[in-house]
């Protein structure tokens, strides 16, 4: 997983997608979207997003603290 993130929502509980992804390449992007993925398959993480094409925001799942 994404080391970053997992500091981020360590000391924040929440992260926004479009902040995490600032000044990246499409391939950096694409491998944090992936890995947002990944992480909310494992539950670690949850996503919420308002409406199609707005910012996504990762908070602490319940295993957070497991993976």
């Amino acid at each position: 997983q994404d080391q970053g993130l997992s500091r981020f929502l360590w000391d924040t509980f929440s992260v926004s997608f479009l902040e995490l992804c600032k000044n990246n390449d499409r391939k950096q992007v694409s491998a944090k979207f992936y890995s947002f993925l990944v992480l909310k398959k494992q539950l670690a993480i949850e996503l919420t997003q308002c409406a199609p094409y707005t910012d996504i925001i990762a908070t602490v799942g319940p295993r957070f603290h497991t993976i």
